[in-house]
């Protein structure tokens, strides 16, 4: 067990070294320009010296307090998710600083520490037990939330039962050392040096069954009151000074009743043994595995709650060292919880178009494995990217992100970045897409992309202007007929905002509203879907609101875009 500690521990030390590496190392920066390690290396060392040396470190202790122990964020938009996580946190590092480190930690603080005496066998049991109900809420809402957050990862469900494991484990191996004949026998003769048949050894092993829930074969119900009285003398000499009552560990007590006959038939010796050894296990397994898995978070989103609560949760990094550094901090800290998802203002297209990469939960589990420098396949590239362009920058998961994380920046410079390794993104130009808040930051690579997309479209389709003659076919098919009903008098045109915002719209927009509707009349759906106008369209409306013979202008243009990005996807082939 000794080697194992020392080979898990190891791991764990060479992942935190990975974890840091990419986290000063890796990321997507949008921008054309390289950033050094080195260089994001000394911008956080800077961060964290003017904290310290400035008015901001009062910040500092205050998120320490607000946004990490008492998780202010989560509370605010989901108590139950919030009670979830408290519980789990609580339990884990009360598990941890009061047991799996006791005598390096507790013994600093209480010099009379035993995790046999109480308040430490109690607390333990305590926290124990609020781990598991914190796990048993993580599973329900993992089982009942599932429509709005479409994937549970094996990671997610590995750390759950890496975690729960740990506890039962431990309550079960407790509860054995309890009943376990063979351990009363060896604590005996280490403490009291009593010889078996000796009768105060006789005593003690008769109260113990009576009281402290022991399963011996030689001492059996009814038992002799006198014994049992003598016992507890015995027990008050020689092993109150490092027991408490075994009733001071009520989970484990109780399951001693249970375990305790199936561990003596089976010999409690080595059934006791091989908990304890199983609960090691857990316990190395999950070290090792922290720094690899989601559940670096629990180092990770502390640190992104503190960095945001001196930076502020919305301010923007005041370089692209920061930026990157905050970027991958606060990938390694998503919890993959789905309060991001849950609130998603584009959830409507997800349920409509089956992309799990609209949802932004889904969308960080890929980037963290793009952000560190593994490659995705095509599809699954093309499919994170439509899902980045129905993204519409409004923000409001990072609002009830309670890691703290900044995802609409994370969002804006994973387009560019995808944009840069990719193939150019057709939805660039959808009407989901919502780029006009990100040109502050990309506008000439979003130019450049436009460009692109915009000689796709050249290639792609035909122009009026090039038409050598007009042809009558069949009309066209676009999910709505109502536009038979056109007469071609031209008031959607006329009552366009878009239409009247330039001198000459008809160069502009190569088809003006009512000339897309007649183009569909005569059953060129090809003119239609390449004219400037279906991307220039606000969806204001007003031209299906004003129609005399109610053609669905708008819901029509909706149509032809969307065929127009499927063309393109498909190659440019009708």
């Amino acid at each position: 067990m000794d080697m194992l500690l020392i080979i898990a521990f190891l791991i764990f030390l060479a992942g935190l070294g990975w974890r840091l590496f990419t986290w000063f190392g890796k990321g997507f920066n949008g921008h054309d320009t390289a950033v050094s390690t080195g260089r994001r290396i000394g911008s956080a060392l800077t961060a964290v010296g003017a904290t310290i040396s400035s008015g901001r470190l009062l910040k500092l202790v205050r998120s320490l307090f607000v946004d990490v122990l008492f998780q202010r964020r989560l509370l605010a938009k989901n108590s139950w998710r919030w009670a979830a996580h408290g519980l789990l946190f609580i339990g884990f590092i009360g598990l941890l600083l009061m047991h799996g480190l006791g005598y390096s930690v507790s013994t600093f603080f209480f010099s009379n520490y035993e995790s046999t005496l109480q308040p430490f066998l109690g607390l333990r049991e305590f926290f124990g037990v609020l781990v598991v109900i914190g796990v048993g809420l993580a599973i329900y809402r993992r089982l009942t939330d599932r429509p709005k957050r479409v994937r549970s990862y094996a990671s997610d469900w590995l750390a759950l039962s890496l975690v729960g494991g740990i506890i039962i484990t431990g309550f079960l191996f407790q509860s054995s050392q309890i009943a376990s004949h063979a351990e009363f026998q060896e604590m005996v003769d280490e403490w009291a040096g009593l010889d078996p048949d000796d009768p105060e050894s006789v005593a003690l092993e008769t109260y113990w069954a009576a009281e402290q829930g022991l399963v011996s074969a030689r001492v059996t119900k009814p038992f002799d009151p006198a014994l049992v009285e003598e016992g507890a003398a015995v027990s008050e000499n020689y092993c109150t000074e490092c027991h408490a009552p075994a009733s001071g560990a009520p989970v484990s007590f109780t399951l001693a009743k249970l375990v305790g006959p199936i561990a003596a038939a089976l010999g409690d010796g080595p059934a006791t043994s091989l908990l304890g050894t199983l609960h090691l296990l857990f316990c190395f397994s999950l070290l090792a595995w922290l720094p690899f898995s989601k559940m670096f978070h629990v180092i990770a989103a502390p640190v992104s709650l503190l960095i945001n609560g001196v930076a502020g949760f919305k301010n923007p990094a005041p370089d692209a060292a920061t930026t990157l550094n905050r970027q991958m901090i606060g990938l390694s800290a998503c919890t993959h919880c789905g309060a991001c998802s849950e609130r998603c203002s584009s959830l409507t297209f997800y349920e409509s178009f089956a992309n799990d990469f609209i949802l932004p939960s889904e969308k960080v589990q890929y980037l963290q494995r793009i952000a560190s420098g593994k490659n995705l396949d095509h599809d699954t590239t093309k499919r994170l990217q439509k899902g980045l362009y129905i993204c519409t920058s409004c923000d409001r998961c990072s609002e009830v992100c309670p890691s703290g994380i900044n995802l609409r920046e994370l969002f804006t410079h994973a387009r560019y970045y995808l944009l840069s390794k990719n193939v150019p993104e057709t939805s660039i130009l959808s009407h989901f897409s919502f780029p006009l808040s990100l040109l502050r930051t990309f506008g000439t690579q979003h130019l450049h992309a436009l460009k692109t997309i915009e000689q796709k479209f050249k290639t792609a389709f035909a122009k009026l202007s090039e038409l050598g003659s007009i042809t009558m076919n069949a009309p066209a098919e676009v999910g709505a007929n109502n536009y038979l009903a056109c007469y071609s008098c031209q008031r959607c045109t006329n009552i366009c905002p878009v239409v009247r915002g330039y001198d000459n719209p008809q160069e502009t927009l190569d088809l003006l509203p009512h000339q897309i509707i007649f183009s569909l009349g005569i059953g060129n759906k090809d003119l239609a879907m390449g004219a400037r106008m279906l991307w220039s369209c606000s969806t204001c409306y007003l031209c299906q609101e004003h129609c005399p013979n109610n053609v669905a202008l708008t819901d029509i243009f909706y149509h032809l875009k969307n065929g127009a990005l499927d063309k393109l996807e498909a190659g440019g082939t009708a």
